[in-house]
């Protein structure tokens, strides 16, 4: 907007450098599905960028495109979690149990694959800006792994709590069916179930 645009120009920002500015912005908003069908940016969406800042924004597209992987996996997950609380039988629950660890081992090895590449990222921009002192490119690629590594920080955390929230659920529904197929279980005896093997646990439903 206008706004931004005189804060680039505050900023002292030639036209390309401006565009670039702009590529930040974008990584401000959600995920677009547009925005990960279009791969690399384009020389003009890059503002005719050096080929060392095309690379950058190839890589910074490849991890936007990631964590909207990560965001739709989270929503699947939590439909599955639905699932596995609503479950009235034990082929019910080992199904939801068996989409669930296989769409959190999906989103588990994405994540740790977007950690690498912010970490790579981040040494190849400390290098840049050693060897650029004072270059505006190497503020910009600072500036968007910062706000990269902020939403994957943030989108961690909203995976993290949707986990947290159904071991929560989960286990005060356990521990309720527990006490109605066996009133005299100890807490002992609850607990140490459901320790246990998750796979064994929803055999409860079916006495």
């Amino acid at each position: 907007g206008e706004a931004g645009a005189g804060e680039q120009g505050r900023c002292g920002l030639s036209a390309a450098d401006r565009a670039m500015v702009d590529r930040l912005d974008e990584l401000k908003g959600g995920c677009s599905t547009s925005d990960i069908e279009m791969g690399a940016p384009s020389r003009q969406q890059a503002g005719g960028a050096s080929g060392f800042m095309a690379v950058f924004f190839q890589e910074v597209n490849e991890v936007k495109a990631a964590m909207c992987t990560i965001r739709a996996n989270i929503a699947r997950i939590e439909a599955h979690h639905g699932e596995a609380l609503g479950a009235i039988s034990a082929e019910q629950g080992k199904a939801a149990t068996a989409k669930l660890e296989q769409e959190m081992g999906g989103t588990n090895a994405l994540a740790k694959k977007v950690r690498s590449q912010l970490k790579a990222m981040d040494g190849a921009n400390k290098l840049f800006a050693k060897k650029n002192p004072g270059a505006s490119e190497a503020r910009i690629r600072t500036n968007m792994h910062a706000t990269l590594t902020r939403k994957f920080v943030d989108l961690m955390a909203e995976y993290q709590e949707v986990q947290t929230r159904y071991k929560s659920k989960y286990r005060e529904r356990v521990e309720r069916q527990y006490r109605i197929v066996k009133p005299t279980v100890t807490q002992d005896e609850i607990d140490a179930a459901l320790d246990g093997d998750p796979s064994n646990q929803p055999e409860i439903f079916t006495q």
